[in-house]
């Protein structure tokens, strides 16, 4: 990576001496100009002499139908014999000083931009920590570096030793409970078997297809330091490379039986990452984490098809309270309903738990990665040929507006709703060894891979930090970060929890993201599915993580209190609370406490450009995180947009309280940082993309107001529709009433209209705008629309069109490359 970051400086370099050269002969020709024109007066040969030095200034391009057909008027003008006395000479003078002014501030913006740019890559040399705006974790924003260090080793360093019997007998409990679980069971037990008679046969498993996928899934982890991130990507481009790399790893795949550790320990180093939070990665030899990918991979596609037959074959994955077959035709017949309806609202939610929570971290395609934010990546990924999944992020804020749909269906049905939510204590680092044994022995995996999964875990470490002549200590407890191995390992435990409830509760599925899981339903099913996970926790040795736990019953008539057995605290997403009336609510206490740790964070940026990544990255990308997602569904109602705006008003409050506002804040830091920018600062230049030589700086008002008027004021309205529409159903097909609440076609349209998320509200474009994006590839999406809109008559006024620079003279690798790295938290 430091050879690719070295190219990119040398490039950045080279593009600044290239664009202060050019502006250095714009400026000698504008002089000129002026000098000429002091001495020449208005008419013909002035307006000539204006015309020739545009033409022959170094201009960048910029695309303007309406300037090429004044400059082309101009040129037929001065080319006939006899002048129009009456042309209006001094209007025309003017537009073309304005073009000039236009490229003067272009060169001027351009010059500044690579300063700026220059300022980051100056002091790129602070303490690297990890981006993960996924993540809505609450952790204690004080918690010194140090103190979570403690705590870690005091997982990962002492063994906990579990009664693998006890786990076998109740894992056997369940999962041997019927004649049909018995036979899928020992169906998936021979599939495993098969699985592993075919990876010890295949004496070539590494070639340039498997390989390229198991780089480009380390390339998207969050594994590797930006230094193997470039070594790797330097060996995908070389066909040499990737050969002996190919052979190295087959060698290693065909002498598995005596793989281990290297003595001297594998590198482990701390990070922070967005919301103060710390994590702890191994840093792996290349080769090791090629080949501990390629194998998880491979252990993660077949458990998760094994898992997936397991499940269909024992009716896991069918619709609940589904009626016979006589009444189905019966209702096909008198409702004129086909067989998409057939089984309603329950069909909708087996799709999408199956699709989106049904052992979410286990993958299905071996080509397959998280999805990102990075339009560029996922341009990328489809050039590859990667399968990409919604990312951790997306799943959580899926989750968060299906418990909206169910709780606002339950209410407007008459039911009561209880919510139960919890995760297990630092599951990670915690989960006890001798229990991930168990259970892979219970699911059928042999002798020789138990075996090799042991090795894998029981990592020798040694911290970074800690100098030469840091211990290496074996790791006794816990399962490594952000790999497919470990990965298969906690999944397929946690999988005996989720079969463990649904049989327990007769038929609730547990929505669970890693060790994060929810469970909603009447109260009864409830304290059973609680009682079934707290069996679980016991005899798997896991704790629960009680800040994270809690319960909350939403009716309108029960007002006693929950049942003593089920958690105590607050349900909690993010920044919200869920109150009793079924809506969430903003924990202002909370939102306090990542203000001031962006406050911090933005305070001690060296650069103007680190500043804008915090910015964005924690005080836009993360906050809406935290607030649900930037598009909320129309089950949040408008109430739930209005929340977003108080939040972010607030934010803005107190980060800016020394100034009016955001550009304000960046005009000021411009201007002391670049005192030669002499420029006036405007707000197209912060806020438009990158791409069209913006600063790029996120307002998050934009996309709130584009969803004003959007969604509905009150989501009631949709069951209210569904009331009447059932009602007068009523009349004709008294058995759909009566069986509404798992057939209905009339529920399933207003489950669906409350899980939709409606699309921004478009700006309608000017002729002007359209004439310009003609010219662009710079802007995508409605977000950048506005903001073209809005600024358009300072764009056309100031630069003579869209483009703010000439994007080919700025160093756009170097900016790729630092939205790629990762972000440089203030520690």
């Amino acid at each position: 990576m430091e050879a690719l970051s070295s190219t990119l400086r040398s490039v950045t370099s080279s593009k600044a001496k290239q664009v202060k050269r050019q502006e250095s002969r714009f400026e000698d020709g504008r002089l000129a100009l002026e000098y000429l024109l002091d001495c020449q007066p208005n008419g013909v040969k002035r307006l000539k002499e204006i015309l020739n030095a545009y033409t022959n200034l170094p201009l960048m391009p910029q695309t303007s139908t309406s300037r090429d057909k004044f400059i082309a008027s101009i040129e037929q003008f001065l080319l006939r014999a006899v002048p129009d006395p009456c042309a209006p000479l001094a209007e025309w003078e003017r537009r073309l000083k304005g073009f000039i002014d236009a490229q003067h501030l272009r060169y001027k913006h351009a010059t500044r931009y690579t300063d700026i740019l220059n300022e980051w890559r100056d002091g790129t040399d602070e303490p690297e920590a990890l981006i993960d705006d996924s993540s809505v974790e609450i952790d204690d924003l004080s918690q010194p570096k140090e103190q979570y260090r403690r705590k870690w080793e005091g997982y990962v360093f002492n063994a906990m030793e579990t009664d693998q019997k006890a786990i076998t007998e109740w894992l056997q409990g369940f999962f041997g409970s019927t004649q049909a679980s018995t036979k899928a069971l020992e169906d998936l037990k021979y599939g495993v078997a098969q699985f592993e008679k075919s990876m010890m046969d295949n004496q070539q498993q590494f070639t340039k297809t498997t390989l390229n996928w198991c780089i480009w899934g380390l390339l998207r982890s969050d594994l590797l330091t930006d230094d193997k991130r470039g070594v790797l990507t330097a060996i995908e481009q070389d066909e040499d490379a990737m050969s002996d790399v190919m052979d190295d790893l087959n060698m290693r795949m065909n002498t598995l039986d005596r793989w281990a550790w290297p003595a001297e320990g594998v590198a482990a180093e701390q990070r922070r990452q967005v919301g103060s939070k710390y994590r702890i990665f191994h840093d792996e030899n290349l080769m090791v984490a090629l080949l501990l990918r390629y194998i998880g991979v491979k252990w993660s596609v077949e458990v998760s098809k094994r898992l997936t037959a397991f499940a269909k074959a024992h009716t896991w994955l069918s619709p609940a309270n589904t009626v016979s077959k006589d009444d189905r035709t019966r209702r096909e017949h008198f409702l004129g309903l086909g067989k998409d309806h057939a089984s309603g609202v329950q069909g909708q939610r087996l799709q999408t738990y199956e699709t989106d929570f049904f052992f979410p971290q286990l993958l299905r395609h071996e080509a397959e990665v998280d999805r990102g934010y990075d339009v560029d990546l996922e341009e990328e990924d489809k050039s590859k040929g990667l399968q990409t999944r919604k990312s951790i992020s997306e799943l959580k804020h899926s989750l968060l507006k299906l418990l909206n749909v169910e709780v606002a269906v339950g209410k407007r049905l008459g039911d009561e709703v209880t919510v139960l939510q919890s995760d297990f204590q630092s599951f990670g680092p915690s989960i006890p060894h001798s229990t991930i044994i168990a259970v892979l022995k219970f699911f059928g995996v042999s002798k020789f891979w138990t075996d090799f999964f042991r090795t894998v875990l029981e990592v020798p470490i040694v911290f970074k930090e800690d100098g030469p002549n840091a211990e290496v200590r074996k790791r006794q407890r816990g399962t490594q970060m952000s790999s497919p191995l470990p990965d298969v390992c906690s999944e397929l435990m946690l999988f005996g929890m989720d079969f463990a409830v649904w049989q327990r509760t007769s038929g609730l599925r547990l929505y669970r993201l890693h060790d994060d899981f929810w469970l909603w339903g009447s109260e009864d099913a409830c304290v059973r599915g609680w009682s079934a996970i707290t069996d679980f926790a016991k005899v798997m040795g896991l704790d629960f993580n009680t800040e994270k736990s809690g319960c909350i019953r939403i009716s309108k008539k029960i007002t006693t209190p929950l049942t003593l057995s089920l958690p105590k605290g607050d349900v909690r997403w993010g920044f919200l609370k869920l109150s009793s009336t079924g809506y969430f609510t903003l924990d202002h206490a909370l939102v306090d406490k990542h203000v001031t740790a962006l406050i911090g964070q933005l305070a001690s940026c060296k650069s103007l450009f680190a500043w804008i990544r915090i910015w964005n990255t924690y005080g836009i990308k993360f906050f809406t995180s935290m607030l649900g997602g930037e598009r909320p569904a129309t089950c949040f109602g408008a109430q739930h947009i209005s929340l977003m705006q108080a939040c972010f008003a607030k934010v803005h409050e107190r980060v800016f309280e020394d100034n009016t506002n955001l550009p304000n804040k960046l005009r000021k830091e411009i201007k002391r940082r670049f005192p030669s920018f002499a420029a006036d600062v405007l707000d197209s230049f912060i806020f438009l993309p990158t791409a069209v030589g913006g600063l790029g700086v996120i307002n998050p008002f934009i996309t709130l107001t584009q969803l004003e008027g959007r969604i509905l004021a009150n989501p009631e309205v949709i069951m209210d529709t569904f009331h009447q529409n059932e009602a007068n159903a009523y009349h004709k097909a008294r058995r759909e009433y009566e069986q509404q609440q798992t057939l209905s076609h009339e529920l399933l349209k207003a489950y669906k209209a409350l899980l939709s998320r409606p699309k921004p509200s478009e700006v309608e474009l000017s002729d002007e705008v359209e004439t310009m994006l003609g010219g662009s590839q710079g802007l995508k999406g409605s977000y950048n629309l506005w903001l073209l809109e809005l600024y358009k008559d300072k764009l056309v006024a100031n630069f003579g069109g869209l483009n703010i620079v000439e994007t080919k003279l700025l160093p756009m690798g170097m900016v790729k490359m630092a939205r790629k790295q990762r972000i440089k938290w203030n520690v």
